[in-house]
C-alpha cells in the first residue's frame, strides 16, 4: 500500500510531463491525456481510501531517510489517517471535475493549463499525506505556484492583481507558520535531544513535555504556547480564510478560471482547517483551550459576515465566494468546540463544502460558457432554456444550505449540536455567557445561507426568460443605463422578443477598482471568444454531467449514511483533540484553575500541569 500511495501522489506530476510532451499534437490530445491521468489517479486514490480500515493508526505509510543521524531525524514520510483520508480522496475526485469543466473553455495554451492543473493535484495529495513537517511545508507552499499561474494567465480581467494578492497573502502567513513549526521542533529537541520533524514524534514529545515556558515582558508574562499558536494561526487562518483575513478570497475566486475556483474552494481552503487540526490543536493544547472563545467568535463573525455580504452581491461567482467564507466559519466553529460532535461535524463539513461549493462553481462556469456573463441582473428564467442545468444548480444549492437527506445537513447538524453542548452544558464558568451567545448566533448563518442561495436561484432560474444580447453586449450599448428600458432582439427561433436593458454594475464588488467581472478578455480561458447566439444555447452536455455526477453520488451518500464517513475519521479526531479537550474539561471542573494563566503578572506564573 505504501507504493500505491507514492504512485497516487506523483502520477499527476508524471502526467504533467506527458501533457507537455504531447502539446504539439493539439488540444484534443492534451486534454485527453490530462483526463486519463486524473482518472487513473482517482482510481488509485479510491483504492487507498476505501481500503482504509479506520482507527488512529497511519495507513499505507512509508518513510525514507533524508537526513538521519543519532541527533537528527528528517524523513520523507507519507501516510494517511482519519484526519486526511477523505480530503485525500476528494482532492483526486475534484481534479477530474476540474479537467472536465475546462474541456472546451481553455483555448489558449491548453498544455500549459492542464499540466499546471496536474502539478497542483500532486501538491494537494501530498499535503494531506505528509507525515513530516518539512515535507508538509514543501507541499503546502508548492500548491501556491500552479494556482498562481492558473489565475494569472487564464483568469479574467484583473487576473494578475488577483494572483499577486493571493500569492502574497498566503506566502506571508505561511512564513510565520513555518517559524511556529520550527519553534515546536526546537522545543522538542531541547527536551529530548533529538532534532526530529516527524509529526507523530513531535505530537508524542509535546504530550510528554508540553511547552510551559513563559515570556516575561514588563512584569507581565505570556505563555510561549500562545505565541506559537498565533504564529501557526497566521498561515492557517489566511488559508481558510478566517474572518477578517479573507479579503484575498473573493477576488481570487472571481478572477480564477472555473477549474481554479473548483480546486480552491473544494480543497485548498481546507488545508487551513486541516493545519489547525494536525498541528495547533494536538501540539498546543493549552493555547488551543485558552484561545477557544477567540477562535469561536472569529468563526461566528465569519459565518454572519460572509452570509450578509453574499446577499449584496450582483455577481453569481462572487456570491458563492462569500458563501465560502460563511461555510468555512462553520467548519472552524465545529473544530474549536473541542468536543466530539462539534469537531467531527467540522471535519465532515470540510468534505461537504468541497462537494457542494465545488459543484456550484462548476455550474457557474457552465453558465458563463453559454452567456459570457455572471451578472444576476442579466439572467432569468433559465429553467426554460436549460432545465437539466437548472436541476443540478438547485440540487447543489440544497446541499449547500443543508437540506435533510443531503450531505450539508449532516455536517451542520453535528456542528450546531456540538456548539450548543459546549455553550449550554460543558461551558467553563467564566466563558458560559460567551459560548451561549456564540451558539445562538451561529444558527443565523443557516437562515441567511438559505436566504441568499434561494434568492439567487429565484432570480436566475425562475420567472420570465431573460438573457444577455447575442453579441456579448447589453442591449442599448453604452447608453443602456436606465433599468427597465427595453429593446427588441431576435428570439431563439428568429421571432421578436423583448430584452430588458440593465446597467453593468460594479457596486458591492468588493474587488479591485474597475473590475467588471462579466466581461471577456483575449488571453484564453473563459471568455476568449464572443458568446454564441441564443439559438445555440444548449442544456447540460454528457461531459458536463460526467463532471458533476460523482459529486452528486457523495452528496446523497453522505446525507443518507454519514456514519460510514464519520466512523473512519472519528478515532483520529479523538486522538488529535484529546489533550485540548482535557484542558477545557479541567477548567469546567475547577473554574479559573487552568485557563486563567494565559497572561498574568510574572509573580503569579503557574505553568500548565503536565
Amino acid at each position: 500500500m505504501s507504493n500505491l500511495l507514492l504512485a497516487t501522489i506523483f502520477l499527476p506530476t508524471i502526467g504533467a510531463g506527458f501533457v507537455w510532451a504531447v502539446a504539439p499534437g493539439g488540444q484534443k490530445l492534451v486534454r485527453l491525456v490530462a483526463l486519463v491521468v486524473s482518472l487513473i489517479t482517482l482510481v488509485l486514490a479510491g483504492c487507498l481510501v476505501f481500503q482504509f480500515p479506520g482507527g488512529a493508526e497511519v495507513f499505507a505509510g512509508s518513510s525514507h531517510p533524508w537526513l538521519h543521524q543519532p541527533t537528527v531525524n528528517i524523513q520523507f514520510s507519507l501516510g494517511i489517517d482519519g484526519l486526511s483520508v477523505w480530503m485525500f480522496g476528494l482532492s483526486a475526485l475534484l481534479s477530474v471535475t476540474a479537467v472536465l469543466v475546462s474541456w472546451e473553455a481553455i483555448k489558449d495554451n491548453p498544455a500549459g493549463f492542464f499540466g499546471l492543473l496536474l502539478l497542483l493535484e500532486t501538491g494537494m495529495l501530498g499535503v494531506f499525506a505528509a507525515r513530516d513537517i518539512l515535507l508538509f511545508y514543501v507541499f503546502f507552499e508548492f500548491t501556491l505556484i500552479p494556482l498562481f499561474f492558473l489565475i494569472g494567465i487564464w483568469g479574467s480581467e484583473d487576473r494578475r492583481y488577483a494572483a499577486i494578492k493571493f500569492f502574497l497573502f498566503t506566502l506571508a502567513g505561511s512564513l510565520l507558520t513555518f517559524l511556529g513549526l520550527l519553534a515546536i521542533v526546537l522545543w522538542n529537541h531541547a527536551q529530548t535531544g533529538v532534532l526530529t520533524f516527524s509529526i507523530a514524534e513531535l505530537t508524542q514529545g509535546l504530550t510528554a513535555h508540553p511547552i510551559d515556558y513563559q515570556i516575561v515582558l514588563g512584569g507581565w508574562s505570556l505563555s510561549l504556547q500562545i505565541v506559537i499558536f498565533f504564529a501557526l494561526f497566521a498561515g492557517f487562518a489566511i488559508k481558510v480564510p478566517l474572518f477578517p483575513l479573507h479579503t484575498w478570497l473573493p477576488l481570487a475566486h472571481v478572477q480564477a478560471p472555473t477549474a481554479g475556483s473548483v480546486i480552491l474552494a473544494g480543497i485548498l481552503l481546507k488545508i487551513g482547517t486541516y493545519g489547525f487540526l494536525r498541528f495547533s490543536v494536538p501540539m498546543l493544547p493549552y493555547a488551543t483551550a485558552v484561545c477557544m472563545p477567540f477562535m469561536l467568535w472569529l468563526s461566528v463573525a465569519g459565518i454572519i459576515y460572509g452570509a450578509l455580504v453574499a446577499l449584496a452581491q450582483a455577481d453569481i461567482k462572487r456570491l458563492i465566494a462569500y458563501s465560502s467564507v460563511s461555510h468555512l466559519g462553520f467548519c472552524m466553529l465545529g473544530i474549536f468546540t473541542l468536543n466530539r460532535l462539534g469537531t467531527e461535524g467540522g471535519v465532515l463539513q470540510m468534505i461537504n463544502h468541497g462537494l457542494s461549493t465545488g459543484g456550484l462553481f462548476a455550474i457557474v462556469g457552465m453558465i458563463y460558457e453559454r452567456y459570457h456573463t455572471r451578472q444576476i441582473s442579466e439572467l432569468g428564467g433559465l429553467t426554460a432554456r436549460t432545465p437539466r442545468l437548472a436541476f443540478m444548480m438547485i440540487l447543489f444549492t440544497m446541499s449547500s444550505i443543508g437540506l435533510p437527506g443531503l450531505n450539508g445537513f449532516a455536517g451542520e447538524f453535528l456542528i450546531l449540536i456540538g456548539s450548543f453542548q459546549r455553550g449550554f452544558h460543558d461551558a467553563p464558568l467564566l466563558l458560559s455567557t460567551q459560548l451561549k451567545w456564540i451558539s445562538v448566533l451561529a444558527v443565523s448563518g443557516v437562515v441567511l445561507g438559505a436566504w441568499y442561495m434561494l434568492w439567487l436561484i429565484q432570480r436566475v432560474f425562475f420567472g420570465p426568460l431573460k438573457e444577455p444580447a447575442e453579441h456579448g453586449e447589453l442591449v442599448g450599448g453604452a447608453a443602456a443605463g436606465t433599468e427597465g428600458s427595453t429593446k427588441h432582439a431576435a428570439g431563439p427561433l428568429g421571432s421578436s422578443m423583448t430584452v430588458p436593458v440593465v446597467a453593468a454594475q460594479a457596486a458591492t464588488s468588493h474587488g479591485h477598482p474597475g473590475s467588471h467581472d462579466h466581461g471577456a478578455h483575449d488571453h484564453g480561458g473563459h471568455g476568449a471568444a464572443a458568446p454564441p447566439g441564443h439559438s445555440s444555447i444548449r442544456d447540460l452536455s454528457f461531459r458536463e454531467f460526467a463532471a458533476l455526477a460523482p459529486l452528486i453520488v457523495f452528496v446523497f451518500w453522505i446525507g443518507l449514511q454519514p456514519e460510514y464517513f464519520r466512523e473512519k475519521m472519528s478515532p483520529s479526531i479523538a486522538a488529535a483533540t484529546q489533550a485540548a479537550a482535557q484542558q477545557v474539561a479541567e477548567e469546567v471542573a475547577a473554574p479559573g484553575a487552568t485557563l486563567s494563566g494565559a497572561a498574568v503578572r510574572s509573580s503569579e506564573i503557574k505553568p500548565p500541569s503536565e
